[in-house]
């Protein structure tokens, strides 16, 4: 069951710190349950916030892969036999509409809690998010509300633990010299001093560091600048509607070598088809959206044929949906469910099954990151060579890049 808040889109969109990674994106405004005499009773609210159209380019996935997982809950029987509800409010990429959205849905008390999605703008709305309790879970965490707020409850690393791993693995591939190229806002310090740490601390020098506008599309005179004195590799990490076209540039200048982005935007045929002109490596957090060798993994890949064929398969999709999932499973043992059962259940939840896509997690224990709100340790990388995508089946320990087992 499906229901979207509408409204005006507001000013040109403002860059922020998510979309370094990505580029977030849009769902539709469907209605509808998960079957024919299936659950029934009142329905169980959630909500959505995510950029689902404007700004540089739409990720649709954020919607599709949490509309699947709500229409398989209520498919399989709802939660204690009620149907699950899921508002998706669009902020357009911009924060005077991320405000609208959370206005509409603060006041509307039968939304429990925040699942699946991402949203940009927390710090903005952070006040009002915390004089109603409201707790988010599984975000793509940005925000420094996002990171340390105890309403927040994220098992998704993000740029803070993706980026640091995506990094270290071009360390370990023995790098001495990188080209880096970031966006040139100031959410993009953050980035800059994660990836220049790691370096650092590696010896490795970063010999050509520069900086794009948002809205740059002609990417030839960056690629040109970035691989000048032929650097082992280039970490490319701006939006991900530019990496496609990115990595085409920096192999138009003859560069041949690694080209290191994160890939939670892209599916496998994406990072394949980017990986035909030279080796590639793609950060991640979970495992390959695509991966089905974990139980998390193959039920997310049955749901998305089954509830949303059309989405794509990536991790935003994999990761909006496991936000659901975290809530449904929370949501199962509370014998009442409002935003105050939520938000404590959530503080004592001691074992979070993620079916194997993120190490044991529990946030009932302090995050073992420097991140209060972050749960999640684990980093993946997928290396892409003469346009073929492997992943060597391992999660790496951020800061220390040891294997790390995932939970059961």
């Amino acid at each position: 069951m499906f229901r979207s808040l509408r409204f005006l889109r507001g000013p040109a969109a403002l860059a922020s710190l998510a979309v370094l990674a990505v580029a977030c994106g849009g769902g539709g405004d469907d209605t509808s349950s998960g079957t024919a005499g299936g659950p029934s009773g009142d329905p169980i609210k959630i909500a959505a916030i995510s950029g689902l159209s404007g700004g540089v380019s739409t990720n649709p996935e954020y919607a599709s892969g949490a509309d699947a997982a709500v229409k398989a809950i209520n498919a399989r029987g709802g939660i204690k036999g009620r149907p699950l509800e899921l508002t998706h409010c669009d902020n357009h990429q911009n924060a005077t509409d991320s405000a609208k959205c959370y206005r509409d849905i603060l006041a509307d008390k039968d939304i429990v809690a925040i699942a699946g999605g991402s949203d940009n703008y927390h710090d903005a709305t952070a006040t009002q998010i915390e004089a109603a309790k409201l707790p988010i879970i599984g975000q793509f965490p940005v925000s420094k509300f996002d990171l340390t707020n105890p309403l927040s409850f994220n098992v998704n690393g993000a740029v803070v633990v993706g980026f640091h791993g995506l990094t270290q693995d071009v360390v370990a591939s023995g790098a001495k010299k990188v080209g880096l190229v970031t966006l040139d806002i100031p959410t993009a310090d953050v980035i800059r001093k994660s990836v220049g740490d790691v370096l650092s601390k590696a010896g490795v020098e970063i010999v050509n560091n520069v900086r794009i506008a948002p809205s740059t599309a002609d990417l030839s005179a960056p690629a040109q600048q970035v691989t000048q004195d032929n650097p082992d590799a280039v970490i490319w990490l701006t939006f991900a509607a530019q990496t496609s076209v990115a990595v085409k540039a920096l192999r138009s200048t003859g560069y041949k070598k690694t080209v290191a982005f994160a890939g939670s935007a892209f599916n496998r045929a994406d990072i394949e088809a980017m990986g035909a002109g030279g080796p590639l490596t793609v950060g991640l957090v979970f495992p390959p959206a695509w991966d089905t060798s974990t139980t998390f993994g193959k039920q997310f890949n049955e749901d998305m044929k089954a509830y949303s064929p059309d989405g794509k398969i990536d991790e935003l999709s994999l990761g909006s949906w496991l936000g659901v999932q975290l809530f449904a499973q929370l949501a199962a043992t509370l014998p009442t469910i409002d935003r105050a059962s939520v938000l404590a259940g959530l503080q004592k939840m001691p074992n979070v099954d993620t079916g194997g896509l993120t190490p044991p997690i529990s946030f009932a224990d302090k995050s073992p990151l420097p991140y209060a709100s972050v749960y999640n340790p684990a980093y993946s990388v997928v290396h892409v060579t003469d346009g073929k995508a492997d992943w060597d089946g391992n999660l790496y320990e951020f800061g220390t890049a040891k294997v790390i087992e995932p939970g059961a």
